[in-house]
C-alpha cells in the first residue's frame, strides 16, 4: 500500500469516526449523566436529517444550520421531562425497550409522511467538488478548474489526491462540536454543577441547586449534537427512515468501547471504529464484522472499555 493510499484511507476513517463521534458523544453524554440507555438517539438523528432537508429546501442551509440543532434540543428536553425522567430509577432493560419503541415510532412516522426511499439531500455549493491535497515538486495545472480548488499540501504524497470537500467539512465541524461540549463541560459553571451531580446529585440537591433542570439540559444538549449530525451528515448517510438504527449500532459499540459514561473514550473509539472500517473496506467479506472484532478485542482486555471506570453498568 502506497503512502498516497495510506492518506487516503486515515481521512476516510476520519469522516467516518465523525458521524460516529457526534452520536456516540450524544449517547455517553445522556448516559454519563442520566444513567439512561438510549436507544432513541438515532431516531433524533432522523429527526434531523428529515428537518434539514426540509428546511434547507424552503429556507436555504444555513437556516437549517441554525434551526435543526435548536430544533433537536427542544425536541431533546420534551422527551426527557415527558417519558425519560420516569424511567431513571427503572432497570436499564426498560430504559432500552421504551427508548427503542420510541425509535420504531419515529422511523416508521419517516416512512408514512416521507416514504420509505431515499430522498435527495443537495450540498450547497461551496461544499461541492473537491478538495486537493498536493505533495513537495507537484505540478498544479494552470487552469481555472485546479486553481479554484482548496489545495492543502502534505510532503509526504506523491503527486495529486483528490478529496470530497463536503467530506472534509464534515470532519472539521465535528472537531469544533467535540471541542465545544468539552469546553462546556470543562471550563464553565454549568459543568462543574453537571459533572458534580455525576458523581453525588443528591449532594447538589442538599445544597439548593436544580440538578434535575440541569439534567434536562444535558439531555437537550445530547438532542443538538444529534442535529448537527444531521444537518452535515446527512449527504453522506443518505436520508432514509432506516438510518438512525443503521448507525445506532456501531455508535452504541463506540459507547462500549470507549467506556460507559466516557466522553474521552468514545471519541478514542469513534476514531479507532472508523479507521478499522475503512482499512478494510478492500475486504467487503470482513468489513460488516470488523467493528464487532474490534469490540472483542477491546473489552476482552479491557472489559470496562478503554476508559471505563469501575462500577458503571456493573
Amino acid at each position: 500500500m502506497s503512502a498516497n493510499d495510506v492518506f487516503l484511507q486515515l481521512v476516510t476513517g476520519l469522516q467516518m469516526g465523525a458521524i460516529y463521534a457526534l452520536i456516540a458523544l450524544g449517547l455517553t453524554l445522556i448516559f454519563g449523566t442520566l444513567g439512561v440507555v438510549n436507544f432513541a438517539h438515532g431516531a433524533l438523528y432522523v429527526i434531523a436529517i428529515y428537518a434539514a432537508v426540509t428546511i434547507g429546501a424552503h429556507l436555504g442551509f444555513w437556516a437549517a444550520v441554525v434551526l435543526v440543532p435548536a430544533l433537536l434540543f427542544v425536541v431533546g428536553i420534551a422527551l426527557e421531562r415527558g417519558i425519560i425522567q420516569r424511567f431513571y430509577d427503572r432497570p436499564h432493560t426498560d430504559q432500552i425497550l421504551v427508548t427503542f419503541g420510541i425509535a420504531l415510532v419515529v422511523e416508521e412516522g419517516a416512512k408514512a409522511i416521507f416514504g420509505a426511499n431515499n430522498i435527495p439531500y443537495p450540498v450547497p455549493d461551496w461544499g461541492q467538488g473537491q478538495m486537493m491535497f498536493y505533495g513537495t515538486g507537484a505540478t498544479i495545472p494552470d487552469v481555472p478548474r485546479f486553481q479554484e480548488m482548496i489545495s492543502v499540501w502534505m510532503p509526504f504524497i506523491d503527486g495529486m489526491l483528490f478529496y470530497p470537500t463536503w467530506r472534509i467539512i464534515l470532519v472539521l465541524v465535528a472537531l469544533l462540536a467535540i471541542a465545544a461540549l468539552f469546553s462546556l463541560l470543562q471550563f464553565t459553571r454549568f459543568g462543574l454543577v453537571v459533572r458534580s451531580g455525576m458523581r453525588d446529585a443528591e449532594m447538589l440537591r442538599f445544597l439548593g441547586i436544580n440538578i434535575t433542570a440541569r439534567f434536562a439540559i444535558v439531555f437537550g444538549l445530547g438532542a443538538l449534537i444529534a442535529g448537527i449530525a444531521g444537518v452535515f451528515g446527512g449527504p453522506v448517510t443518505q436520508v432514509t427512515p432506516e438510518v438512525g438504527m443503521h448507525l445506532l449500532v456501531p455508535s452504541f459499540l463506540v459507547v462500549v468501547i470507549g467506556g460507559m459514561g466516557s466522553l474521552p473514550g468514545a471519541l478514542i473509539a469513534a476514531v479507532l471504529l472508523g479507521m478499522a472500517l475503512s482499512f478494510s473496506a478492500e475486504y467487503s467479506a470482513i468489513q460488516q464484522i470488523v467493528i464487532y472484532l474490534v469490540a472483542v478485542v477491546v473489552l476482552l482486555v479491557r472489559p470496562r472499555g478503554l476508559l471505563g471506570k469501575k462500577g458503571v453498568l456493573e
